[in-house]
C-alpha cells in the first residue's frame, strides 16, 4: 500500500513537473516570426492610414487656397469699372502676352477704400508667375494700384504700361495671393461679346508636398504627370460683370 502510494505520488510529481517545462527553441522562433509578421502588418496599416490622411489634407489645403482666391477675385470683379476702352478689362491668355492674367479697373466699396487715396478708382489684376524663392513652383499674385498712378495712366491712355508693372519683385503693387497654382483660365461669356457679360474664372492647384516633389525632378515627366492627376484640385466661379460705361474719370 505504501509502495503504491509512493509510486503514485512520484508519478504525479514528475507529471506535474513535465507540464511546467519551458518552450522549445522551435516554438520560440515560430512565435517570434508570427509576432514580427503581425507588427509589420500593423505598421503597414498605420502607414497606409497616414498616407490617406496626408493626401486628404493636401487636397483640402489646395481647395482652401482656391476658394479663398476665387472669393477675392469675385469681389473685385463685382466692383469692376468696364468702359468702352478695351484696356479697362485686359484678359491675357496667349503666350505672346506673357503669363495668363486678368487686369481691370475697379471702384471699391466705401468700406474697402483707404482715406489717403485720391479718388475711388483703382487698377487690379491677377496673374501667374514663378515663385522667386521656391524653384519650380508657380503662384497666383494680385496686383493693385490706386491714386496718382491710376489717374496718370487714364489721362495718358497708358493703362497697359501700368499693368506691366505687376511683378512678384514689385512688392509695392503686387502681393502673393495663393501658392502652387497650376493654371488660371479666364473665359468670357459669351466669347464674342465686347465687353463680355460674364467671366468664367477657373483655378487649378496642387498642395505644397506635391509641388515640391514635382520641382525636385522636373524631367520625370511620367511621374510628375501622375502626381498632377492625383493631386490636382480645380475650382470655378462665374461672375456677372457690371454694365459697360462710356467713359470714366477721376475727381
Amino acid at each position: 500500500m505504501t509502495t503504491r502510494s509512493n509510486d503514485h505520488l512520484k508519478n504525479g510529481y514528475y507529471g506535474k513537473a513535465r507540464t511546467h517545462e519551458g518552450f522549445t527553441l522551435t516554438e520560440v522562433l515560430v512565435s517570434s516570426a508570427i509576432l514580427a509578421f503581425l507588427i509589420l502588418i500593423l505598421l503597414g496599416m498605420g502607414d497606409g492610414a497616414s498616407k490617406v490622411w496626408r493626401d486628404g489634407e493636401g487636397r483640402r489645403e489646395a481647395l482652401r487656397e482656391l476658394r479663398a482666391s476665387l472669393q477675392i477675385i469675385t469681389e473685385d470683379l463685382h466692383s469692376a469699372v468696364i468702359t468702352t476702352n478695351s484696356d479697362s478689362l485686359d484678359i491675357r491668355k496667349s503666350e505672346q502676352e506673357g503669363s495668363p492674367g486678368l487686369f481691370f479697373l475697379v471702384s471699391h466699396p466705401a468700406d474697402r477704400r483707404h482715406s489717403e487715396i485720391k479718388g475711388d478708382l483703382c487698377a487690379a489684376g491677377y496673374f501667374l508667375a514663378a515663385d522667386p524663392k521656391e524653384k519650380g513652383c508657380t503662384n497666383l499674385y494680385r496686383f493693385h494700384a490706386s491714386g496718382e498712378p491710376v489717374s496718370k495712366a487714364l489721362e495718358e491712355d497708358s493703362l497697359q504700361e501700368l499693368y506691366d508693372k505687376a511683378s512678384p519683385d514689385n512688392t509695392a503693387t503686387t502681393e502673393l495671393l495663393a501658392r502652387n497654382i497650376v493654371s488660371l483660365q479666364i473665359r468670357p461669356l459669351p466669347e464674342q461679346g465686347t465687353p463680355p457679360e460674364l467671366l468664367k474664372v477657373t483655378l487649378s492647384a496642387i498642395n505644397t508636398r506635391t509641388a515640391r516633389l514635382i520641382a525636385s525632378d522636373p524631367k520625370a515627366g511620367e511621374r510628375n504627370g501622375r502626381l498632377l492627376r492625383e493631386g490636382l484640385q480645380r475650382s470655378t466661379a462665374i461672375v456677372h460683370l457690371p454694365p459697360c460705361r462710356e467713359g470714366v474719370s477721376l475727381p
